[in-house]
């Protein structure tokens, strides 16, 4: 009879360590998903990747202005139709004359860190490619002011176009030679630029739009790196975050150039093959992979073939001779 008390007793504490054990599991299930679900805004929006580095001015040595590197530069204080004040740099060339005659790169960066970051990177498109750069924080992000959203952050670019188009009036740039740059959520942000732009008739579109590992929505990006969450009825729901970038990729009229990092440990190369496919209305699409090319580097460890692409095509570009719409 005591053999059959202590199994029976046994038995109900495995029962409850199991249910305890479930109910923990379920638990932290919860907690995570309402952490994502409430926190979604920032863990996209990262204006201060590193503590202490929300400003250009906090970065290491090398980080904080394009003088640290030699270039020159301009700061550029904007504001936005809705009263948001932005801050930018104009990277021209060395040689006004030359600065007047050469592309021009609008860079829109990707979702975490200010623009002095990225110095070294604009420092290689002056370079390289021969081409002004003018580079720009978001609301919210370096010393910009306000918050980042997905109407802010169109805006903002926008507001960064009109200050292009004042410039190429008063003969620092050429306005018929302007290019967008986008890396990862950049190129989301490219997109919707120039998307806004046709929509408003404008006479004045990019030349072409250079898109680096940017991703076809934010929900694709929950299925891939949150599965635990990735189901449909959820993210209908409390999903807040959009950037339908394969939708608004259809209406695009300019020129496209996707740069692929094949190693890219955040967004996968089939997002790439994704928005070209989707592209139907580019007059020229062409699409170029790095095999060695991460997430963030890819233009570190794309090589020279990096740039060549990239100078095929803003040549192509300026040429206008789109038989060919595909490669």
């Amino acid at each position: 009879m005591n053999v059959v008390i202590v199994v029976a007793a046994a038995m109900l504490f495995m029962n409850a360590s199991w249910t305890m054990a479930l109910l923990l599991i379920l638990g932290a299930f919860i907690l995570f998903a309402l952490n994502l679900i409430t926190r979604q805004e920032s863990i996209l929006y990262v204006p201060c990747a590193m503590p202490g580095m929300q400003t250009p001015q906090q970065n290491p040595e090398g980080y904080r202005s394009p003088k640290e590197r030699n270039l020159e530069f301009e700061d550029v204080r904007l504001v936005t139709s809705d009263g948001v004040k932005l801050h930018a740099w104009f990277i021209p060339l060395p040689d006004k004359e030359r600065a007047a005659l050469a592309p021009t790169v609008l860079f829109c960066h990707a979702n975490a860190g200010n623009i002095g970051i990225r110095i070294p990177n604009f420092a290689a498109i002056v370079e390289k490619l021969g081409a002004n750069v003018f580079a720009l924080d978001y609301r919210g992000y370096g010393l910009s002011e306000g918050s980042p959203s997905e109407e802010g952050l169109i805006e903002d670019a926008l507001t960064a176009w009109e200050w292009l188009g004042a410039a190429a009036k008063e003969g620092k740039l050429d306005g018929e030679k302007v290019f967008v740059f986008g890396r990862s959520l950049g190129g989301a942000v490219a997109v919707a630029l120039c998307v806004a732009l046709q929509r408003r008739n404008e006479k004045q579109l990019p030349c072409g739009l250079l898109l680096e590992n940017t991703f076809v929505s934010i929900s694709s990006l929950v299925d891939a790196l949150f599965p635990i969450i990735a189901y449909k009825a959820l993210k209908d729901r409390f999903l807040r975050l959009k950037w339908e970038t394969v939708e608004r990729i259809k209406e695009v009229q300019a020129p496209l150039l996707f740069l692929t990092g094949l190693k890219d440990e955040m967004i996968a190369p089939w997002h790439s093959q994704a928005l070209l496919d989707g592209a139907k209305k580019s007059p020229l699409r062409r699409k170029a992979d790095f095999p060695e090319g991460g997430h963030n580097d890819t233009w570190e460890k794309g090589g020279s073939a990096y740039w060549e692409r990239q100078a095929e095509f803003i040549k192509e570009c300026g040429e206008g001779n789109f038989e060919k719409t595909t490669e």
